[in-house]
């Protein structure tokens, strides 16, 4: 059998850390602050009530991190969440901006947003991708401004409401669909274009250089 020493643990020091007293608010994760002296801080803690290791400041990883699930929530309101299932959540508002650099491949479904319209005028919205046109009476779609879309995005716009369902196929139960206004975009070329006829519908792209074209 192997043969061991003696180690000595002086325990009778008078606090703040040293002679091997733990210090520090309850909960805190002891490190060495000078000859023979350990301490906590309320930056780095560990809850036992809730199994929760509490970290306040930078943490740098030289090595590989291992987690079910990751939840960023930080002040500007740029959410992360990646969890165990391998869903992803990005952002938290409509106005968020999602960047890649390389390839995207997708392999599933790939949810719109649809929008149904009942009064006019409607103002598409950024993120508006097929607008349900639901009236009787003529309708007006304003575009969002060509410059603030992506290049290529695509916007369909669609008569829901039948002639055989009682609206007549007169000058006012066209579907007008407008530029934005006041920033001078164009529709092929045009300040607007009308739908007209049963069930009509229309499929736009933006260029992102002031102007929408009709596919």
């Amino acid at each position: 059998m192997a043969e061991f020493g003696w180690a000595y643990i002086e325990c009778s020091g008078s606090g703040a850390g040293g002679g091997g007293q733990a210090a520090g608010p309850t909960g805190s994760l002891q490190f060495l602050t000078g000859s023979n002296a350990t301490s906590g801080s309320a930056n780095l803690t560990f809850l036992t009530s809730s199994n929760t290791l509490n970290l306040t400041g930078t943490l740098n990883v030289s090595g590989t991190i291992n987690a079910n699930e990751i939840n960023i929530d930080v002040e500007n309101r740029t959410v992360v969440n990646i969890d165990v299932s391998g869903s992803t959540k990005f952002g938290d508002t409509l106005d968020d901006s999602h960047q890649f650099t390389g390839s995207v491949h997708i392999t599933g479904a790939v949810h719109h947003t649809y929008y149904r319209v009942q009064a006019s005028p409607y103002t598409a919205s950024a993120s508006d991708y097929i607008i349900g046109v639901s009236s009787s009476g003529g309708v007006v779609i304003r575009l969002p401004s060509s410059n603030a879309a992506s290049k290529g995005r695509l916007l369909i716009i669609k008569d829901e409401y039948s002639f055989a369902s009682g609206r007549p196929e007169t000058s006012s139960g066209q579907i007008a669909v407008s530029s934005s206004h006041g920033s001078g975009d164009l529709i092929d070329g045009n300040g607007f274009i009308t739908l007209s006829g049963d069930n009509a519908s229309i499929t736009l792209y933006s260029s992102g250089d002031g102007n929408w074209w009709i596919t």
